[in-house]
């Protein structure tokens, strides 16, 4: 087992090594070795010589013991649950003869750990009962029996390990001293310990495993505190993969709320209404923790510190100040790939009355985060006055790739900021706890004028709401309050909209008349028009039609700062180019020029007679226009639908009459496609995991599965090992089978990719195929219809090469890399002239502009932008 290599355990007699000498040893035990302890056949017991199919317990609830222990191992109530029984292990060498030195790993966690792993060693932990064996070593031959791979061997004996529930195990009355049912009956006595059981199990099964000694910062851990003596604990390391690499099996099982000791007061709490507007997958929840399952060292550190340096494992060891000034970063928080950009200590102080904790992640757009605010009154050495508006202290600023919490001292103490937060699907979870320290407020700090739930800055909720945010991507928002500001968002569907202003000082009702919005086809328009300077609040609520009141799905902060300036009767040289270029936009095919030429507008503050409108109206139809062209161009069914659906709701439907037909004939042919697929996504979740369990299939069904992923873009040479069309079928998310297949476009497969799948298929045929197996007979289906479609279209067009004219006219590709060339468009007309939009009221009150403004240079110089595209006739 050591270096890595992978083993299978024998059927005959191995000699394996217990640690603890069994006091009544079994009649066929071999003599003990002097020199290595006690020497014990692991052999199939009888009536073992098949794997037991074993049957589920009722609940595979984590162990909680009736009286647990106390830090020092001593018998008696529960101080911390997270805390190891030392004493327990006392009796056990830490290590054995001949295990390699404590080095780091080469690599990490997932290059090692494959989802298969994890579901064979899980399946065959489930199979297990603790009266299935008489002794360790009998135990650890039926949890890896059969397993090639040294990964699954150790998963196995950690997974029974950790879903053992002791208070419901019937032990017999005469239960061998120091085996397996010993050690479970002292654990639920709190007597034993996780790591014992662990370490036993490890060493039965020949696979080297330490115990480690060391502090944990537990749930008895008060964050910033260096005196940690009473946090003394256990935990393990393995030997796999040339490397050694962290478990900690009680940490693993332990469902327990984390919490500090000490005199907190809960001010502002933001958990309970985020974790209301949060859809859960229940299939995501699970009752053991992987993440103490080979934790990589960087990510272990942060909460156990060993005795000894080298079993940090770290290549760089660190100190144990340096442990205790570490940020208290949970394993959601490593989870989520999260990355804290603040200084990376657990005791924060405020400057000039206020503290950031900063946070990035890649998957920052897909996660909720929110938090709770305590305050320390024995510490702070008073209460907080009343009438403090605590819960207005914390701002959440979502900002691009990352998200800040913002908090402003009102009152100066000792205060602790626990975050928790979510990926899409999931629970929140706590992620961190920072002590923050404020000796002296600021003394014109103000709280917050309102502090929304869900934070400031478009996030999660406001793109599930079905509003996908235009001009403004981060949560503050700066404008002059004598120009004011516009605001756009992008709507998915209809929706009703509905805009709140919030100050210190000025009434809601009185700020009801600076704000206003409007819909421009999928678009609404927010208008900010703020005479006073000052800091506000803008608070964006929607309601789709079927919804019975509105929700909060998105706000800003705002600073409307004092613009003033003198007034003038001219334009300066820059302004009436920035005007000008706001006059070509009229007629330019490219959105983003005319979004540059309307913000550039904007921000200049000069007087608008009705142009900006007309900009906006272009840029909405040109968007349109896009939209539809890639659709087309990618064939995506709900790209399509979608894009057909703005088109027609729009008041350019007439306009864009020629691509909504063309996009309409697509759709009618996708949906014809896509019936192949109807049948493989509404197949029973078993199907498919039956077909993933095979461990040796018959020959069409990894010919079947083969050819499926070669039309999936695999390479051949890469399917060849049924391990790693296996390792396909179990990816999730974006690469998951079904998600493939759904979004499987069969315009993009390689020639030569159906040929291929097209030799696979060829020996069998759709009744061999669903007499092997309903799963074998679905995918059979669909493969061999896209193979069979892809021979009738190459037939026919050998017919028709006559034809290939009218063809490549009638099936034009629109260009998706540049969509706004300067070639006609279908049904467009060609005319340059003066943008303008029928029976429009907002139309330029000065005429056709003839491009003569002052300091402007020969207009022929940009006509490169013009280009009519039938959106003006």
């Amino acid at each position: 087992m050591g270096g890595g290599a992978s083993k299978t355990p024998k059927q005959e007699a191995p000699t394996g090594y217990s640690s603890v000498q069994p006091t009544q040893q079994p009649a066929d035990q071999t003599e003990p070795d002097k020199n290595q302890g006690v020497s014990v056949s692991i052999r199939p017991p009888s009536g073992y010589e098949d794997e037991p199919s074993g049957s589920r317990r009722e609940s595979d609830t984590p162990n909680s013991p009736a009286e647990g222990y106390r830090s020092d191992g001593v018998s008696g109530g529960i101080l911390d649950p997270l805390q190891e029984n030392t004493k327990d292990a006392a009796n056990i060498p830490v290590n054995e003869t001949g295990y390699p030195p404590p080095k780091p790993a080469v690599n990490r966690k997932s290059d090692i750990l494959r989802p298969a792993d994890i579901a064979e060693g899980d399946k065959r932990a489930k199979q297990i009962k603790p009266g299935d064996a008489n002794t360790f070593e009998d135990l650890a031959y039926l949890l890896t029996k059969g397993m090639s791979r040294d990964v699954q061997q150790i998963r196995s004996i950690f997974s029974w390990v950790v879903t053992q529930n002791v208070q419901e195990i019937e032990f017999p009355a005469n239960v061998i001293l120091d085996s397996h049912m010993d050690i479970l009956r002292r654990m639920r006595d709190g007597q034993s310990s996780y790591t014992t059981l662990f370490t036993l199990l490890c060493r039965a099964a020949h696979i080297p495993c330490v115990i480690i000694h060391g502090i944990a910062k537990s749930a008895g851990y008060e964050v910033g505190h260096k005196d940690l003596k009473h946090l003394r604990n256990l935990w393990n390391a393995v030997f796999i993969n040339g490397g050694w690499r962290f478990v900690f099996p009680l940490w693993a099982c332990r469902a327990v709320k984390e919490h500090a000791p000490g005199d907190w007061t809960l001010v502002d709490l933001k958990v309970n209404a985020i974790s209301e507007r949060i859809d859960i997958d229940e299939d995501s929840v699970s009752t053991t923790s992987d993440h103490y399952f080979l934790t990589d060292p960087e990510e272990f550190i942060h909460r156990c510190f060993p005795d000894k340096p080298d079993w940090q494992l770290l290549r760089t060891p660190l100190t144990k100040d340096e442990f205790l000034d570490m940020p208290l970063l949970m394993p959601p928080f490593f989870d989520y790939k999260l990355k804290l950009l603040t200084k990376p200590k657990c005791v924060l102080n405020s400057k000039d009355g206020m503290c950031n904790i900063s946070i990035k992640s890649p998957q920052i757009e897909d996660m909720l985060m929110t938090y709770e605010l305590y305050y320390d009154v024995r510490e702070s050495g008073s209460s907080l006055p009343s009438g403090v508006p605590m819960d207005r202290c914390v701002a959440i600023m979502q900002q691009k790739g990352r998200i800040a919490f913002s908090v402003r001292f009102l009152h100066p103490g000792i205060y602790r900021l626990d975050i928790h937060g979510s990926l899409i699907g999931n629970a929140l979870s706590l992620l961190g706890s920072f002590k923050l320290v404020c000796n002296k407020t600021r003394d014109n700090i103000k709280p917050y004028p309102c502090n929304p739930d869900i934070g400031f800055g478009p996030n999660l909720i406001t793109n599930q709401s079905g509003l996908l945010s235009e001009s403004h991507h981060e949560s503050l928002i700066s404008f002059n309050c004598r120009r004011g500001t516009e605001i756009i968002f992008t709507m998915s569907k209809q929706m009703q909209i509905q805009t709140k202003l919030f100050h210190q000082t000025i009434d809601g009702q009185q700020l009801k008349e600076y704000v206003s919005h409007r819909k421009i086809g999928n678009q609404v328009c927010i208008l900010l028009a703020i005479p006073q300077k000052g800091e506000y609040v803008l608070q964006i609520n929607n309601r789709w039609m079927e919804e019975p009141e509105f929700q909060n799905v998105c706000n800003y902060l705002l600073e409307a700062g004092d613009g003033e300036k003198k007034p003038r009767n001219y334009e300066t040289p820059s302004e009436k180019k920035l005007r000008c270029q706001l006059h070509e936009s009229l007629r330019s095919k490219d959105p983003v020029f005319v979004k540059r030429a309307i913000d550039q507008f904007c921000k200049s503050g000069l007087e608008d007679s009705g142009e900006t409108q007309q900009a906006r109206d272009r840029l909405v139809y040109l968007k349109l226009s896009k939209g539809l062209r890639d659709s087309i161009n990618r064939r995506n069914l709900e790209a399509l639908e979608e894009s057909v659906q703005q088109a027609k709701s729009s008041k350019f439907s007439h306009k864009l009459q020629p691509l909504i037909q063309k996009a309409e004939e697509e759709v009618a042919d996708l949906k014809k496609t896509d019936k192949h697929a109807h049948d493989i996504l509404e197949m029973n979740l078993l199907t498919v995991t039956e077909l993933r369990n095979y461990k040796t299939p018959k020959p069409i069904v990894h010919d079947v599965m083969k050819a499926t992923f070669i039309l999936l873009g695999e390479r051949q040479d890469l399917l060849e090992d049924w391990m790693d069309v296996q390792n396909l079928m179990w990816k999730i998310g974006k690469e998951a089978l079904m998600k493939r297949i759904e979004n499987f476009d069969k315009d993009s497969v390689d020639e030569k990719l159906v040929k291929v799948a097209a030799r696979c298929l060829k020996p069998y045929d759709e009744d061999m195929a669903h007499a092997t197996s309903a799963g074998c007979g679905t995918f059979y289906v669909w493969a061999n219809k896209i193979v069979s479609e892809y021979a009738n279209d190459e037939k026919n067009e050998k017919q028709h090469q006559t034809s290939s004219h009218y063809k490549s006219s009638s099936k034009r590709e629109y260009s998706a890399t540049d969509p706004y060339s300067g070639d006609e468009d279908e049904g467009v007309d060609n005319e340059l002239d003066q943008f303008s939009l029928d029976g429009d009221d907002s139309t330029d009150p000065r005429g056709r502009s003839n491009h003569s403004h002052d300091g402007v240079n020969n207009p022929d110089d940009i006509r490169h932008h013009e280009a009519d595209d039938g959106y003006n006739s």
